[in-house]
């Protein structure tokens, strides 16, 4: 691997210029990254150009999990939970828009199905449910929290991919399949809840810890472990605080000190800048395309004595003057 310079903004706005290594792109919308100088790991996630031009809401959701990204490090710059992606910088006006991101931890729970031991299964199931108390506590819904989304290094989960997180209280919109999507999720119906959170790391506890498929609603009597929750499945779930405290694990919230939401912290400001200039880009005439150019209202064509009237007008007051000054 050759170094090569990566110039982008960090979350505060700032352009930097990294010298990085870069592992071939086995993943187009993913490779993972080394600085030269530190050694460090991280992630990079993009849109490539062709992908982009043929699915343009690859932008939108790229942008999302940066905005997101910069939420979550406004709100807990000074305590980041290792449950969830930290957000390292973005370029989003370039060619092929990218978010960095801290390193993965772990391995999907996919690899683990069915094969993990008590002590393990209580480890996750604390853990998970610390990432959606945390992401509650920041208003963030994830909304895909599935298999695919969630990492396990034996000790700590770490949620992955917030492209398509919302803030809680937003409209829903419809989003995911069953089993792992919430029913008022799929439906699209109501506002973005932390219940809709809760029910997706249920059903995927059940399937890591049972390795049973789930085709609607899960038997928890083959996972006593997840007896305590078997009310996320309803249609009056408890709060994230509420699991925890079944589960007998300490509110996370209690330990991180939360940062008030700075609407205008500089920050947010130079990454809705970046953002606008990229829709701008994505707005520009594309290669061989025609753009035809609205054509300004007219005003309806008038009669032709309407227009010498005004003229006639004038040429009589000017009789009737001459006629009285004789």
């Amino acid at each position: 691997m050759e170094p090569e310079p990566l110039s982008f903004n960090t979350p505060d706005g700032d352009p930097v210029t990294w010298e990085v290594e870069a592992e071939p792109w086995h993943d187009p919308f993913e490779r993972r990254l080394t600085l030269v100088v530190q050694g460090t790991k991280l992630i990079q996630r993009r849109v490539p150009r062709a992908e982009g031009r043929e699915r343009e809401y690859l932008y939108d959701l790229l942008e999302n999990e940066a905005r997101m990204g910069a939420r979550l490090l406004t709100r807990l710059r000074r305590a980041y939970p290792a449950e969830l992606p930290r957000l390292l910088g973005y370029s989003l006006d370039a060619d092929e828009p990218f978010v960095l991101l801290s390193d993965h931890r772990g391995e999907p729970v996919t690899r683990h199905f069915g094969s993990l031991l008590i002590a393990e299964q209580r480890a996750l199931q604390a853990s998970l449910f610390r990432a959606v108390r945390i992401l509650s506590a920041c208003g963030i819904v994830h909304r895909r929290i599935e298999p695919a989304t969630v990492r396990w290094d034996g000790a700590v989960v770490q949620l992955t991919d917030l492209s398509h997180a919302t803030l809680a209280g937003d409209r829903r919109l419809r989003l995911g399949e069953p089993p792992y999507a919430s029913p008022a999720q799929r439906s699209g119906t109501g506002v973005a809840s932390t219940s809709d959170d809760l029910w997706s790391a249920g059903m995927v506890l059940y399937r890591t810890i049972t390795g049973r498929e789930i085709a609607d609603l899960p038997d928890l009597a083959a996972a006593p472990a997840l007896q305590p929750i078997h009310d996320v499945f309803s249609g009056a779930p408890p709060s994230a605080p509420e699991v925890l405290t079944r589960l007998r694990v300490p509110d996370p919230m209690q330990s991180i000190p939360l940062e008030q939401d700075l609407g205008l912290e500089e920050g947010r400001a130079a990454f809705d800048r970046a953002r606008e200039a990229r829709r701008e880009g994505v707005a520009a005439t594309a290669e061989g395309e025609t753009v035809v150019q609205p054509v300004p209202p007219t005003e309806p064509r008038r009669p032709w004595w309407a227009r010498w009237l005004p003229l006639a007008v004038l040429v009589v007051l000017l009789v009737v003057l001459w006629l009285v000054t004789r």
